[in-house]
C-alpha cells in the first residue's frame, strides 16, 4: 500500500503554494487520496514556511513524523528538515546549497542559476524542483505539461518559460518511483475553509460579513468570488469585529441568512453582541477559527485554546450552541447543522475550528455528506408572512417573545411589528423590570437547550464498545488519532475513541454513560490545560488523569499519537 510523504520547504514568496498544488494536482489526476498542510511565518515575504503532501490509495487525514521526499528551496529548510527524511529517501535541491549524498538519503541537485541565465528569467525555482520531482515520482513529461498549460493558461509568454524550466529540471533527474496510475477519482482537494463556505451557501447564506483574520480569512476570500457570480449572496468586508457581528446581526433581523467569521482576538470583540443575539432571539452563525493564543499568540500556528472561551462566551445565561467539527466533511455538514439550529431556535450558534482544519486539504467528495443531514433551507423557519390575531396584544404589537411562540417577523410584515432590544423585554419587546416578567422570559430562553438537545446526534464512539483503553478528544485532533488507533488495533490492543462534536449543549448523560464504561482514560488536546477534560468534569463529575497535551504551536502527528497510547497500554 503506497503511503507517501512530500516536504515542500522555504520562505514565503518563493512559490511554495504553486508548487504545492501543482504536486496535489498531479497526484489528483491519477485518483490518490491526498492530505495536505502547511506551516508558514507571520510575514508576507521571507520567514520559513514548508507545506506537507502526504498521498495514499487509501483515505489519509493526518500528518506523519517522516517524509520521503524533501524539496528544499533554501539552505534553511535543507537544515531544519533533513533529519525528517526516511532512510534512503530522497532530497530534491538547488545544486548552490551545502548538502552532500550520505548512505541515508538520495540527493539530487539541480543547477536552477543555469536554467534561470538560459531562459533569462528569475525566479523558477519552484517550477524546475516541481518537473524534477515529477520526474523523480514517476510521472510522464506529457502529464507535467499538460497540468502546466492547464494552471498558468492566463499567463502569456510566459507559460512558455515555465514549460521549458519545469522540462529542464524533468530532465536532470532520474525516476525512482513510478506512481503514476489511473486509480479512481477520490473527489476535489477542499480545504476547512472551503467547506465551510461551501455548507454555509447550502444552508442559505445570503448575507456575510467578516474582517480578515487568520486562519478564517479563506472564507472571505471564497464567498467574496461567489458573491461575484451570485446575486443573492452579499459579502462585506467591514473596518472592525464589532461591526462586522453588528452588521450580521442586522441582516438576520431583515430576514437574511447571516454569518461571520473570525479568530479568538476578534470573537473577544464580538461577545457584547453575542449575548444581544441571546436577548433579541435573533439567528446568527459565527465561525470561530482557534490560533494559539493570548493576544495575538502565534498568528499562523494552530491550537484549541479557546473551547472554554466560547462556550462560556457572552455575559447573562441565554441558549447557544457550539459545535467542533473534526474533519472537513465535517465543516461542510455542521456547518449547515449550525444555520439550521440558528435559525429553527432563534440564537447564535458557533462552528469553532482550528487552524489545522481551517487551513489543511484533502480530497474529499462533499456530495456524499448530504445524505447525513439533510433540510429544505428554501423554506424560512419560524418567520410568518401572515400574523394571526390571537398572536397581537390589545394595542396590535405581534407578541414576538410570547412564552409559547415560535415565530418572528421580518420588517415589513402587516401586524408583524415588535420592539427588537438588549433590554429584558415582555412579549411584544417592550422594555420592563417587572421581577415576573424578568423570570418567564429567561425561563423561555433557556427552554431551547433541551430542544437543541433533542435535534444533536449521540456522541461518536470509534472502535469496540470496551477495550483497555479510552481516547478522548474532538476537533482537528480526529484525523491523527482515528489513524493511529486503526493502526494499534490491527496490532491486537484493544482502543476505542470518544470523539466529541457538540460542546453546548453538552450531552452530558450520554458522555458519562459512555465514559462510565470504559477502564482507562487518555485525553488528548492540543492546549495547555485540557479545556475538553474541564469541560467533561463540569459537567459529569468525571475527572480524566491521564492527559496528552500540546501548546507549541504544531499540531499532532500519527505518529506521536501511536507512540504515545501505546506508552500508556505498556
Amino acid at each position: 500500500m503506497i503511503d507517501f510523504t512530500i516536504r515542500i520547504g522555504g520562505e514565503a514568496g518563493t512559490g511554495l503554494v504553486t508548487a504545492t498544488t501543482l504536486f496535489s494536482k498531479l497526484l489528483q489526476h491519477s485518483g490518490y487520496y491526498i492530505f495536505s498542510s502547511k506551516d508558514y511565518a507571520s510575514q508576507i515575504r521571507g520567514g520559513h514556511n514548508y507545506h506537507s503532501i502526504r498521498f495514499s490509495e487509501k483515505e489519509v487525514s493526518a500528518d506523519v513524523d517522516k517524509v520521503d521526499l524533501l524539496i528544499a528551496f533554501d539552505q534553511f529548510s535543507l537544515d531544519k528538515h533533513m533529519g525528517e527524511v526516511k532512510k534512503e529517501g530522497i532530497i530534491i535541491v538547488d545544486e548552490k546549497l551545502n548538502l552532500t549524498s550520505n548512505d541515508s538519503y538520495k540527493v539530487i541537485s539541480i543547477n536552477i542559476s543555469k536554467i534561470e541565465e538560459e531562459l533569462k528569467q528569475n525566479n523558477l525555482s519552484n517550477i524546475v524542483l516541481f518537473g524534477s520531482a515529477a520526474k523523480c515520482l514517476g510521472f510522464s513529461w506529457d502529464q507535467c505539461e499538460k497540468l502546466i498549460n492547464n494552471y498558468f493558461s492566463k499567463k502569456g509568454n510566459l507559460l512558455t518559460v515555465f514549460n521549458k524550466a519545469s522540462l529542464a529540471g524533468y530532465d536532470q533527474t532520474e525516476s525512482f518511483y513510478n506512481f503514476q496510475k489511473e486509480l479512481k477519482n477520490q473527489g476535489e482537494m477542499v480545504t476547512g475553509n472551503q467547506a465551510i463556505s461551501l455548507g454555509a451557501l447550502k444552508a442559505g447564506l445570503t448575507f456575510h460579513v467578516q474582517y480578515p483574520m487568520t486562519p478564517v480569512t479563506g472564507i472571505l476570500h471564497e464567498l467574496s468570488k461567489e458573491a461575484v457570480k451570485n446575486k443573492e449572496l452579499t459579502v462585506v468586508q467591514p473596518e472592525d469585529e464589532i461591526a462586522a457581528i453588528n452588521m450580521a446581526l442586522g441582516a438576520s433581523y431583515t430576514g437574511a441568512r447571516s454569518m461571520t467569521a473570525t479568530s479568538g482576538g476578534g470573537f473577544a470583540l464580538m461577545t457584547e453582541s453575542l449575548s444581544l443575539a441571546g436577548m433579541a432571539e435573533i439567528p446568527l452563525v459565527i465561525v470561530e477559527g482557534q490560533r494559539p493564543g493570548p493576544a495575538t499568540g502565534l498568528p499562523t500556528k494552530t491550537e484549541q485554546g479557546d473551547l472554554k472561551f466560547v462556550v462560556n462566551a457572552g455575559h447573562g445565561d441565554f441558549p447557544l450552541a457550539v459545535i467542533a467539527p473534526s474533519t472537513i466533511e465535517d465543516c461542510y455538514t455542521e456547518t449547515k447543522r449550525a444555520f439550521y439550529l440558528a435559525e429553527k431556535y432563534q440564537l447564535p450558534a458557533i462552528v469553532l475550528i482550528d487552524k489545522h482544519l481551517a487551513e489543511s486539504f484533502k480530497s474529499t467528495k462533499l456530495e456524499v455528506e448530504e445524505s447525513k443531514f439533510t433540510f429544505d433551507y428554501n423554506q424560512k423557519i419560524n418567520v410568518v408572512a401572515t400574523v394571526e390575531t390571537n398572536q397581537l396584544n390589545k394595542d396590535g404589537l405581534f407578541k414576538r417573545y410570547a412564552n409559547k411562540e415560535t415565530n418572528r417577523t421580518i420588517p415589513g410584515t402587516k401586524d408583524g411589528i415588535y420592539t427588537c432590544t438588549g433590554d429584558e423585554h415582555d412579549d411584544v419587546g417592550e422594555i420592563t423590570e417587572d421581577p415576573l416578567i424578568r423570570e418567564n422570559m429567561v425561563e423561555r430562553r433557556a427552554s431551547k437547550t433541551k430542544l437543541l438537545e433533542k435535534e444533536l446526534p449521540p456522541p461518536e464512539l470509534i472502535g469496540p464498545n470496551i477495550a483497555k483503553l479510552t481516547v478522548i478528544s474532538w476537533g482537528s485532533n480526529f484525523g491523527a488519532i482515528n489513524e493511529a488507533i486503526e493502526k494499534i488495533n490491527k496490532e491486537k490492543l484493544q482502543v476505542n475513541f470518544l470523539n466529541l462534536k457538540y460542546m453546548l449543549p453538552f450531552q452530558k448523560g450520554e458522555v458519562k454513560t459512555l465514559l462510565s464504561n470504559s477502564n482507562d482514560l487518555l485525553l488528548i488536546e492540543n492546549n495547555s490545560t485540557g479545556q475538553l477534560g474541564q469541560l467533561i468534569a463540569e459537567n459529569t463529575g468525571i475527572t480524566i488523569k491521564n492527559k496528552f497535551l500540546k501548546s507549541n504551536g504544531n499540531t499532532f502527528t500519527m505518529d506521536e499519537i501511536h507512540q504515545e497510547i501505546k506508552r500508556w497500554l505498556s
